[in-house]
């Protein structure tokens, strides 16, 4: 027992000392060489030599005995490195041990895509969506960051080999917008709400897409839809023309247009041109927060205050319209509002497209707020007459004259509607179709919008 315990000592104090290996005798120490051992890429970890711990890295070993040695570095959150070596006589020997770092993994996402994400300020790990990206162990601190908006920055904890999700909602820089109006002092709408400045104004704006409406008495309302970028600045003049159009109506002029068709339903032959006196009509369908300020007691969800008011009948609209001092369109003023003069099958032209209104044929067709499809504007700038909400129109179902068709609903019976709806598909969308219900009839995509006689001696108005 007492051999075995002194060859032990006898071993160490050789790869320690130099001495020789051969018995107990001793022998005159080899050149000494020289040994630096070094990590990265950090310094300051443990150096262990054949397992015996001897200082921090970076160290020189003066006077070292040669031979093979075994040397390993180690350093808390990094992967233990080692390296065996033979160490020559009277040599100087550098060793640089690379030291992976022991991670986890953290996977990024944000709205929108494409920020950057750096961990303690310094390394960029990729850009947004970024997968399982390797991050050492420990406490860091996490930034996400996109131009034009505001950065968020989080402290995480990583443990090793965990896998950790995280999400943002980056919010967008505010965009300005600045608008002018000849003459000043125009009332300002955005997205159909009144605002307290008047022109010239400037407003800090999130971004997104913005129909800014202008107004002045005795001056046609204009307006204009823009998208504003984030952290952005733009500028609208309008000049507004002369003209006494009410706010919120368009001026549809007097003179001839075609009606109905001869190849669609019976009920809309004969096509034939007709003579209207000017008149004045909604641009939009009546919304459920303008109802709502006629009749209190109406309810709706809270966010739907621009969607056209529905499952409304004859009666409640024509109620409304002679509340706010308008009327119902004739049947005749609805469809030159929404065809123009030249006869077209839709508000924008010939050929149906499910871009340019709300219809049957939209994907996940609902209600939508009035004036979505700008598109889908008729000649005269009126919107969603095509879809969205059918419109109660002043009229009796009747035959056109020239009309020799009989069908028992016509008469004194139902009032016509106009324009289809969310509901329905390209063919009741287009301007020339018919439609009828009982004056109490509250279907879910019956709506309305008013018109206005224009008044005795309003030539300009006659002319325009």
């Amino acid at each position: 027992m007492y051999c075995k315990w002194a060859f032990r000592v006898l071993i160490c104090l050789t790869v320690l000392t130099g001495t020789t290996r051969c018995g107990l005798g001793s022998r005159e120490a080899a050149t000494p060489c020289t040994l630096t051992v070094a990590s990265r890429p950090e310094s300051g970890a443990k150096i262990f030599l054949n397992s015996q711990p001897m200082g921090e890295t970076p160290h020189t070993f003066s006077n070292f005995p040669p031979g093979r040695v075994v040397v390993e570095v180690e350093k808390e959150n990094y992967k233990r490195a080692w390296k065996t070596i033979d160490l020559l006589p009277g040599e100087e020997t550098r060793v640089v041990l690379d030291m992976e770092p022991i991670v986890g993994y953290i996977t990024v996402y944000s709205i929108p895509d494409g920020a950057d994400v750096i961990v303690d300020g310094t390394e960029h790990l990729g850009t947004t969506p970024l997968r399982e990206a390797k991050v050492p162990i420990g406490k860091h601190t996490l930034l996400v960051e996109r131009k034009d908006y505001f950065p968020v920055q989080a402290e995480i904890e990583v443990e090793k080999d965990f896998r950790y999700n995280f999400s943002y909602e980056l919010q967008p820089r505010p965009s300005k917008l600045r608008v002018y109006s000849r003459p000043t002092g125009a009332q300002i709408f955005l997205n159909f709400v009144e605002q307290d400045k008047r022109t010239p104004a400037e407003f800090d704006l999130e971004p997104g897409t913005y129909t800014v409406t202008v107004y002045a008495n005795g001056y046609v309302m204009s307006e204009r839809t823009i998208i504003l970028e984030s952290n952005a600045e733009q500028e609208l003049m309008f000049v507004l023309e002369a003209g006494d159009a009410p706010m919120g109506m368009v001026l549809v002029p007097a003179g001839e247009f075609i009606v109905g068709v001869d190849g669609g339903s019976p009920d809309e032959r004969p096509k034939r041109v007709v003579y209207l006196d000017a008149f004045y009509i909604d641009k939009y369908e009546v919304t459920n927060k303008q109802f709502k300020q006629v009749f209190p007691d109406h309810e709706y969800p809270a966010d739907a205050d621009y969607l056209p008011v529905l499952g409304v009948s004859w009666h409640q609209a024509t109620a409304y319209a002679a509340a706010v001092g308008k009327r119902l369109p004739t049947e005749l003023e609805w469809e030159k509002a929404a065809r123009g003069v030249d006869g077209r099958e839709f508000p924008w032209g010939n050929v149906f497209d499910a871009k340019f209104c709300n219809s049957a044929a939209t994907p996940g067709a609902k209600p939508m707020i009035v004036g979505f499809f700008r598109a889908g504007a008729s000649p005269y700038g009126c919107m969603d007459m095509a879809g969205n909400a059918y419109e109660w129109t002043s009229d009796w179902y009747q035959a056109y004259p020239g009309n020799k068709d009989i069908i028992k609903e016509y008469g004194q019976v139902f009032r016509v509607l106009r324009g289809g709806s969310f509901m329905t598909g390209a063919f009741d969308v287009r301007c020339a179709r018919r439609y009828y219900d009982h004056m109490d009839a509250k279907r879910a995509d019956y709506g309305f919008r008013c018109a206005l006689s224009v008044k005795e001696g309003s030539r300009d108005a006659r002319k325009r």
